[in-house]
């Protein structure tokens, strides 16, 4: 295949070929992200957790042994990181200031002493919090204030803060941290906040003028912006690069400046050093400031309207020193920028296909824009990209029209031209092909398409119909029972108040071996919820519990429940229909 074409829709014939009768599948509809991930960026390492557990961490510092806890969530600062694990928070890496939680730690990482459940973690450069039950507690470097009174070198334990006493959700900076009150206001220590008088007294909590309505903040280094309700954001601090979302200029701003031209309401924020992201309601993201190492992602779009190139279904973001990071659905990773792990190439400036982009990008090497491990438009993180997807759904393909497309065998399709595509090619001049770097698109090249590159839309679309296949030949069957709990624990509250309990029994009477369950979604008139699995045994029977919001009132209804699952390389789903129970 050749990137000098630039993709085109498939007309009816090439659909039809492919089984799908017109991409009958509604454009509205979100397939299960069945890997979905996390993702954290730091300053010369990343991390990305699955919802299978699964860690993959890349650059400077990888993932230490986690055992057989499941793993929610790592979060890296300078030069350590740590997991949320569903029994507390382990750390590892460099300890000179107590980061990790302990003054002496392990070789492998050190328990958290004192946090057993947190609803949330959070690191900055040299320290780190958790958001433990509406407390917020914070260990490490305290030497700017950023762990409240007493102003110290170094605390090893870690230490509620003073005059922070409602935490939702906590960001960490360089001299700094930051948090969400349930009223909505953020509340800051640390020299570092950007706020007025916090050189004077750095210990002393002060409040986010004019932020009354704040959903998450994000923190680095030199400045900080807040999610607000409805999608907005606003931001305060240094704004030498226009990173605050306004023309460049020496001064600091103090107070919020709402950022006005997101194009779209924005679901999450971060910052980097000297650059924001904020990740909007319909999966673009959209990044300003400082662009000298490519960390905007703007390669082909321009820097004027500021989207990074080619993601259009991200879930997750993260910046860090010079690099971005996007999760996008499906569990895939990619990053922008300067930085280690997601690139082997030379040049920052690689060969690549964007599917829905304007042009295409052919491979060019300019030594005059050269650099080592980067990238100025998004690329897949090694082993986070759409590899054994792409497989999952040309395998289907060949089943479903083997006389067009016959089987090549299972396993990854090779990674073509430039490092651009995952593809087959099969005889008749026919080759299908997903796109390795940004958001995941299912191509087509051959006579059915008169020459032309055609886009069959997105690879996540066709992987429902190949997910929906290999648990239709499994033989697994599956039971369910969902219910709503009108009375839930305190530990519980209004958003974990609708469960599920299910069963997976295979074929021979034992579930197979590898396979591993990882969120349930429910559906009634035209809604969905889907809810992340709390916890699964096997004893012959595969059997868990899912635990999240419901999204109406579902007790007395019948509900088709479907329940996604992993098995190796592959991914799989079963459906069923059950009536919601309740307790009160």
């Amino acid at each position: 295949m050749d990137d000098r074409h630039t993709p085109v829709r498939a007309p009816r014939l090439v659909r039809r070929a492919l089984a799908i009768a017109a991409l009958a599948i509604p454009a509205a509809f979100a397939p299960s992200a069945a890997s979905a991930t996390t993702v954290s960026m730091g300053t010369t390492h990343g991390c990305s957790v699955a919802d299978t557990s699964q860690a993959t961490c890349w650059g400077s510092l990888p993932v230490q042994g986690q055992e057989t806890y499941t793993l929610k969530d790592i979060r890296v600062g300078l030069d350590f990181s740590c997991a949320q694990l569903s029994s507390g928070v382990r750390c590892w890496g460099n300890n000179d200031v107590g980061q990790l939680g302990a003054a002496t730690v392990e070789p492998k990482g050190q328990w958290v002493e004192g946090v057993y459940n947190p609803n949330q973690i959070t690191l900055g450069a040299r320290h780190a919090c958790a958001v433990d039950w509406g407390r917020l507690v914070c260990w490490g470097d305290a030497s700017q204030g950023q762990l409240g009174e007493p102003v110290r070198s170094a605390v090893a334990k870690p230490t509620p803060i003073p005059g922070i006493p409602n935490a939702k959700h906590a960001a960490a900076g360089k001299s700094a941290t930051c948090a969400v009150q349930d009223d909505g206001r953020v509340l800051c220590v640390g020299t570092g906040s950007g706020l007025a008088g916090a050189a004077d007294a750095p210990a002393t909590p002060r409040a986010v003028p004019g932020i009354s309505d704040a959903v998450e903040v994000a923190l680095f280094d030199g400045h900080a912006c807040v999610l607000r309700k409805e999608g907005k954001v606003s931001c305060w601090g240094g704004n030498r690069f226009g990173e605050l979302g306004v023309p460049a200029g020496n001064g600091a701003q103090t107070t919020p400046i709402e950022v006005t031209s997101l194009g779209a309401a924005a679901k999450a924020v971060t910052v980097g050093n000297g650059f924001t992201c904020a990740l909007l309601v319909n999966g673009t993201v959209k990044c300003w400031g400082n662009n000298t190492n490519g960390q905007l992602g703007t390669a082909l779009g321009g820097a004027a309207t500021g989207l990074v190139t080619g993601i259009t279904d991200a879930t997750a973001i993260s910046a860090g020193q010079t690099a971005a990071c996007a999760a996008l659905q499906g569990g895939y990773v990619q990053c922008w920028g300067e930085g280690a792990g997601w690139s082997s190439e030379i040049c920052r400036v690689l060969g690549g296909i964007y599917p829905q982009h304007p042009v295409s990008w052919g491979p060019v090497a300019d030594i005059t824009v050269c650099r080592p491990q980067g990238s100025a438009a998004p690329m897949a993180v090694k082993g986070l990209g759409p590899a054994n997807d792409a497989a999952q759904v040309l395998d289907w393909a060949e089943k479903a029209l083997p006389a067009t497309f016959p089987a090549q065998g299972t396993g990854a399709p090779g990674l073509g031209d430039g490092s651009s595509y995952y593809l087959r090619a099969y005889p008749g001049g026919h080759t299908l092909a997903v796109n390795a770097h940004g958001t995941p698109h299912l191509l087509y090249m051959g006579p059915l398409g008169n020459g032309q590159l055609l886009d069959l839309g997105p690879l996540s679309r066709w992987l429902t119909e190949a997910t929906q296949d290999e648990g239709a030949r499994s033989g697994l069957q599956l039971q369910a029972t969902p219910w709503v709990d009108f009375m839930p624990t305190i530990f519980g509250g209004p958003c974990q108040n609708l469960l599920v309990r299910y069963a997976i029994s295979g074929p021979a009477g034992s579930v197979p071996e590898g396979l591993l369950t990882t969120s349930v979604r429910l559906e009634v008139d035209g809604r969905s919820v889907e809810i992340p699995i709390r916890d699964r045994y096997v004893d012959g029977v595969l059997q868990g519990t899912a635990q999240g919001c419901p999204i109406a009132n579902l007790a007395g209804q019948t509900v088709d429940v479907t329940v996604f699952y992993t098995q190796g390389k592959r991914k799989g789903l079963l459906r069923t229909r059950a009536k919601v129970g309740a307790t009160a």
